[in-house]
């Protein structure tokens, strides 16, 4: 049985992009960020590298849109941690379950998707892709401030909370995805203490 390629006008508008990012996620959290290029994206999606190379100038923009995607992954886990906490915390203890929420978020998502992450962060040269929708940091950021306007967070350690509480859950997901903290029941237990350990590096007062 023989399979007909696909041409770029097989998609509606904007659906080839869409398509070769998909591709490209998968091919990444499969095989890892190496293992990514624009002639084997075209032949996965049944398209030519002509198709591809009218939406990726070259392969830094193509990884630049899966980084792009790979953090907003991050952002829907986040969100998703998020559902069966209050929206808008009304105490101390609602706003700092939220933040720990996102924080196992994240680290959950560095275990599971190990190669997401190594992508996720890393700055390529690319065109302006536009904001995150939805944004990992600014989710995470603001389950900081709303823990300032609680009382919990002092101003002055709102400027540095963002900073050392991202270093210690990326630094264990990394980590953990390395196999350094052993077997999965291992990284819960580490995890936990992580977790329980941000709210005295960045001083919260309950």
């Amino acid at each position: 049985m023989l399979t007909l390629k696909k041409t770029s006008s097989d998609y509606h508008h904007g659906d080839l992009q869409s398509a070769l990012i998909s591709a490209g996620l998968r091919e990444v959290e499969k095989h890892g960020l190496n293992s990514l290029g624009l002639r084997q994206l075209a032949l996965d999606t049944g398209v030519s590298p002509a198709a591809v190379y009218k939406h990726f100038k070259d392969l830094d923009h193509l990884k630049a849109c899966i980084a792009k995607a790979s953090r907003e992954i991050l952002g829907s886990m986040m969100l998703k941690s998020l559902k069966q906490l209050p929206d808008v915390p009304k105490s101390k203890l609602d706003a700092l379950k939220r933040l720990r929420a996102t924080g196992s978020a994240y680290i959950d998502f560095g275990v599971q998707k190990k190669n997401l992450l190594e992508i996720a962060f890393i700055s390529f040269d690319a065109p302006d892709l536009g904001p995150d929708s939805p944004n990992s940091y600014q989710i995470f950021l603001d389950c900081l401030i709303d823990l300032n306007k609680l009382g919990a967070l002092s101003d002055s350690n709102l400027l540095i909370a963002p900073a050392v509480a991202w270093s210690a859950v990326h630094g264990f997901a990394s980590l953990a995805t390395h196999g350094i903290y052993g077997n999965k029941a291992e990284i819960e237990v580490l995890k936990d203490a992580v977790l329980s350990g941000i709210p005295r590096m960045i001083q919260i007062e309950l």
